[in-house]
C-alpha cells in the first residue's frame, strides 16, 4: 500500500472527526458507542475527559498535524502523545498517531495505535487499511487478509481492498487466489489496465499463455482505438515464438496508422527474428522518422549500431539512422547526447562537444555529459573551457571532487594560483578515493610552489609522496623546484633519478635530472642527460638548458646555436636568455 495514500484524509480528519470540538459532537460519539456491537469491544475505562482537556487536546492536534504535513514527524508525535494522553477516546488522534509511528518506520507501534483507532470506529475503512498496511510490513500477511476481508464486511465494497488481498496472496504464494480477488474486484468495478497486466503476469508465471493472451484481448476489446494495449499483445506473442500471429495484428494497425513509431520498431524485430536485414534496417528508419517519443529500446538500438562503428556499413547506417532521428526529434537531449556519443567515436570533438552542450541546455543535471564535455576541453588544450564548464557543472553537483580538481587544474594553468587554491582545498574535503586525494595534493603543491608559500608546497609533495613513494609527477616537480632553490640537492637528485629509471624517454624528467645536476655543478653527467633531452624536445625550457651546460663547459658556439634555438621556439624561456646571448655567457 502506498504510505502516503492517508495524507488528504488526515487533513480532513483533523477538521472533522479529529476530535470532539463541542459537548454535543462529543456527546454523539459516546451515544455511538452504546450498540451492542460496541459494548462487545473489550476496552479499558477511562475517566471523560474534562472541557479544557478537550479544548488543548484539539489546539495541539492541529500544531501536530502541521508538522506532520512539514514532514516533521518526531515533533509530530510529541505533540499526538500529549493529545492522546488529554483525550484517550479519540480514534482520529489515534490514527494519526499511527500514520506519524509509520512514517518513522516504527511499525509495531504504529500496528498498536491503529488497532485502537480501529477498535474505537469499527466502520472506518480507512482505520481497516492502515491496521492491514502495518500487518503487511511485519510480515503477518495472513492477519493483513483477515484485517482486509473484515473491512468489506463491515463497510462495504472496496476495489483497493480487492486488490490489496489479491495482492497478498500473490506474496503468500496464492497466485490462483489472487487471479480469484483481482476477477472480483474487475466484476465489480470493470477492466483495469493494472489489474489486467498483473493477472497476465501471473498467468505467464503459470505457464498459462492462452490465458494471458485471452486477458489482453480483453483490454483490446474494451478498448479497441487504444494501440499501447495492441502493442501489448504483439510484444507478448512476440516474445513466445508466435511470429505469424504477431505479424498478423500488426500489419492492419500499421496500414491505419503509418507514423506510429513504436508499430515500426515492432515490424522491425519480426524482420530481423526473421533474418531480413535490410527489411529490418528499413523499418527501423521508418520507425525513427516518427514523431511518438523514443522508448528506452529505440536508443538501445543506437547504442548497438555505435558498438560497431569500426564496421563501416554499421558507422554509416549509425549516421543515418541519427540523424533521421534528430530529423523527427530536434529538442531530444538524450539523442544529443547519443549523437555525440557517435562523433566522439569519429573524434570529431568538437562538434561532439556542441551537442553534448546542447543536450545539457534540456537537461543539466547529467554528471556523465559534463564530465564529457570536461574531458574535450582538455583534450583540446582549451583551459579557459575545462574552467567555464568545470565551474558550470559545480553548480549543479556541488558534490562531485572530480569537477573541482578540473576546475583548480585549469586556474592553475591560467596563473590563478588564489581561486585555484581555495577551489583545491574545497574539493579535497570531498574527496573519498584515496588515488584522487593524491591528485589534489600533487596540484595543492604546485599551487603553493607558484604562490612562493615554499614550506606548504613541499608539505603537500611530502604527503603524497608517503602515501605514493613512486608518483613520478611529484618527483619531478619536487625535484625540479629543489634546484631551483638550491635546497636538499641530494635528494633532488635522488628523487629525480628515480623518474628516468621509470621513464628513461621522457624528455622532461632527462631535463630536470640534467638540471638538478647542472645546479650540483656536475656539468659533464648533466650534458650527457641534457643532450639527451634536447634531442627529443621541443621545449624552449629543455633546449636552453642545454645551452646553459655547453657554456659552462666552454663550448661557446654550440651554446650560443642552442640559444638561439631556444629562443626562436619562443614559449617559456629565462628572462635573461637575451643576456646570455649577447654577452655569451650563463648568467644566473
Amino acid at each position: 500500500m502506498n504510505k502516503n495514500s492517508f495524507r488528504i484524509y488526515t487533513i480532513l480528519l483533523a477538521l472533522f472527526i479529529g476530535f470532539a470540538a463541542t459537548d454535543t459532537a462529543f456527546a454523539q460519539r459516546k451515544k455511538k458507542k452504546k450498540s451492542k456491537k460496541k459494548k462487545e469491544t473489550p476496552v479499558v475505562s477511562i475517566e471523560e475527559p474534562s472541557k479544557k482537556d478537550l479544548r488543548k487536546a484539539e489546539e495541539l492536534f492541529i500544531y501536530a498535524v502541521n508538522e506532520y504535513l512539514l514532514e516533521e514527524y518526531d515533533q509530530a508525535l510529541e505533540l499526538l502523545l500529549k493529545c492522546n494522553d488529554l483525550n484517550p477516546k479519540d480514534d482520529g488522534i489515534k490514527y494519526q498517531t499511527a500514520l506519524a509511528y509509520s512514517k518513522i518506520e516504527n511499525y509495531q507501534r504504529s500496528l498498536q495505535f491503529s488497532k485502537r483507532a480501529l477498535e474505537l470506529d469499527p466502520e472506518n475503512k480507512y482505520y481497516y487499511k492502515l491496521v492491514a498496511q502495518n500487518y503487511e510490513v511485519l510480515n503477518l500477511l495472513k492477519d493483513a487478509l483477515m484485517v482486509l476481508e473484515k473491512q468489506i464486511e463491515e463497510t462495504g465494497d472496496d476495489e483497493e481492498a480487492y486488490f490489496q488481498i489479491a495482492m497478498l496472496y500473490l506474496q503468500m504464494g496464492a497466485p490462483r487466489n489472487a487471479i480469484e480477488y483481482f476477477d472480483i474486484g474487475e466484476e465489480k468495478y470493470g477492466i483495469n489496465d493494472v489489474i489486467v497486466r498483473q493477472k497476465q503476469r501471473i498467468y505467464i508465471r503459470l505457464g498459462d499463455l492462452e490465458a494471458a493472451l485471452k486477458e489482453g484481448q480483453k483490454l483490446i476489446n474494451a478498448y479497441p482505438d487504444e494501440l499501447t494495449f495492441k502493442y501489448s499483445q504483439v510484444r507478448l506473442l512476440l516474445g513466445n515464438n508466435r511470429t505469424d500471429e504477431a505479424l498478423e495484428m500488426l500489419e492492419p494497425i500499421l496500414k491505419n496508422n503509418p507514423n506510429e513509431g513504436e508499430g515500426h520498431f515492432l515490424m522491425a524485430n519480426i524482420y530481423r527474428n526473421q533474418g531480413e536485414s535490410e527489411n529490418y534496417y528499413e523499418e527501423l528508419k521508418k520507425a525513427f522518422g516518427c514523431s511518438d517519443q523514443l522508448t528506452d529500446e529505440s536508443f538501445n538500438i543506437l547504442a548497438g549500431y555505435l558498438q560497431f562503428s569500426y564496421n563501416e556499413k554499421k558507422r554509416f547506417e549509425a549516421e543515418e539512422l541519427i540523424n533521421i532521428a534528430m530529423g523527427a526529434h530536434p529538442n531530444d537531449d538524450r539523442l544529443m547526447a547519443l549523437n555525440a556519443d557517435f562523433l566522439i567515436s569519429q573524434k570529431k570533438y568538437d562538434l561532439a562537444r556542441t551537442y553534448y552542450l546542447k543536450s545539457l541546455e534540456k537537461n543539466a543535471n547529467n554528471f556523465k555529459l559534463w564530465k564529457q564535455v570536461i574531458s574535450i576541453d582538455w583534450e583540446l588544450q582549451q583551459v579557459d573551457s575545462v574552467d567555464k564548464h568545470a565551474d558550470m557543472a559545480i553548480e549543479y553537483f556541488p558534490n562531485q571532487a572530480l569537477l573541482y580538481l578540473y576546475s583548480g587544474s585549469a586556474k592553475l594553468q591560467k596563473k590563478d594560483y588564489d581561486e585555484a587554491e581555495v577551489i583545491f582545498t574545497q574539493g579535497l574535503q570531498l574527496v573519498v578515493d584515496p588515488s584522487m586525494k593524491i591528485d589534489f595534493n600533487s596540484q595543492l603543491g604546485d599551487t603553493y610552489y607558484q604562490m612562493d608559500d615554499y614550506a606548504k608546497a613541499f608539505t603537500k609533495y611530502d604527503e603524497v609522496l608517503k602515501v605514493d613513494p613512486l608518483n613520478i609527477y611529484v618527483l619531478n616537480n619536487y625535484a625540479y623546484y629543489l634546484s631551483l632553490r638550491k635546497e636538499n640537492l641530494e635528494k633532488a637528485e635522488e628523487m629525480s633519478y628515480q623518474t628516468i629509471v621509470a621513464e628513461p624517454e621522457n624528455d622532461t624528467y632527462l631535463d630536470t635530472y640534467g638540471w638538478v645536476l647542472f645546479v650540483k655543478g656536475d656539468y659533464k653527467k648533466a650534458e650527457e642527460y641534457l643532450k639527451k633531452a634536447a634531442d627529443i624536445s621541443q621545449a624552449s625550457t629543455v633546449i636552453e638548458h642545454y645551452g646553459d651546460v655547453l657554456i659552462k663547459l666552454g663550448k661557446t658556439e654550440e651554446a650560443l646555436e642552442q640559444w638561439e634555438k631556444a629562443k626562436k621556439l619562443g614559449g617559456e624561456v629565462s628572462d635573461q636568455l637575451d643576456q646570455k646571448i649577447n654577452q655569451k655567457k650563463y648568467i644566473e
